[in-house]
């Protein structure tokens, strides 16, 4: 489980080696120092939350971040932010990402990123996140994410303490009761400069779906806007985008009742009116089993 602690930072960005404050997840493995190990903690109902940190490779030789997880959401991703004509984007990175001899690599708001996708609880202020991280030459090294309070900008200092040796991880509990993978709902994280969604498609197999949508700012605060409208569309299968609003069930949460009436490859875009004159306008694919 999370454990509850209270706990003690920009774009993924490559800068000569420095020695910053000690923080109470710092780690060492090998020639890697990682500190500032820390997360935000999630809107009600949100199911995605960014984890950020920093990699000091203090060794002669480049190493490589390939991927990450934790036991507490379903997938987590390594991602990247960009500006692609005039649109901030977000996309993972399947290679990694890799840390020169002697420089340090920070993940943090607004840039680079680890992304936990389909967390199995809220993530609170004082939560410590078990996560591992596996490198190419290093291999599994275990670090926790302090949860600090929402919309953060970084983590709090404290005093540099001796880590012990990570605790054995409890064991899982039970599954659940046995749940059709068609039944399961399809869950995507929508990014744009000015706001995200976390978007989930239950059930996740063709035919009538609710599309659930919890909207977020670029702080990860709950973003409150005019309208949203939802468009479907199957261009793969010739099935014509259709576009449906959106019913205002909570300051930041839509839900809309739509058909996707073949399984396969699907397009979603949502259209957010944050106000009269400011719109934002993501699409992402889905897929329906």
């Amino acid at each position: 489980m999370i454990s509850s602690k209270r706990a003690f930072a920009g774009a993924v960005a490559l800068t000569c080696l420095v020695w910053p404050p000690a923080f109470a997840a710092d780690r060492t493995s090998g020639d890697l120092v990682i500190t500032r190990a820390w997360s935000r903690a999630t809107p009600g109902g949100a199911k995605v939350a960014g984890g950020y940190l920093t990699i000091e490779n203090r060794g002669a030789a480049p190493e490589r971040l390939k991927t990450a997880s934790t036991a507490h959401a379903l997938r987590t991703e390594i991602h990247e932010m960009a500006v692609n004509g005039g649109v901030m984007t977000m996309r993972p990175l399947v290679d990694g990402l890799v840390i020169a001899p002697g420089q340090s690599l920070s993940l943090a708001p607004g840039g680079g990123h680890l992304m936990f996708i389909g967390l199995d609880a809220p993530l609170r202020v004082g939560d410590q996140v078990p996560v591992t991280l596996s490198f190419e030459h290093a291999g599994e090294v275990k670090v926790t994410l302090d949860v600090q309070a929402i919309g953060a900008q970084a983590p709090e200092k404290t005093e540099r303490t001796e880590i012990a040796p990570p605790a054995p991880r409890p064991e899982p509990a039970a599954p659940p009761a046995m749940v059709s993978e068609a039944d399961e709902s399809f869950f995507t994280h929508l990014h744009a400069e000015k706001a995200m969604a976390n978007v989930t498609v239950s059930p996740g197999r063709a035919g009538p779906v609710e599309i659930a949508i919890q909207l977020e700012d670029a702080n990860e605060l709950p973003l409150s806007a005019d309208a949203v409208a939802v468009t479907l569309g199957n261009p793969e299968h010739g099935v014509a985008p259709v576009t449906a609003n959106a019913e205002r069930i909570g300051n930041d949460q839509w839900r809309v009742r739509m058909s996707a009436p073949l399984s396969g490859r699907w397009s979603l875009g949502l259209d957010i009116r944050i106000t009269p004159s400011d719109a934002v306008n993501v699409v992402s694919p889905i897929l329906l089993r």
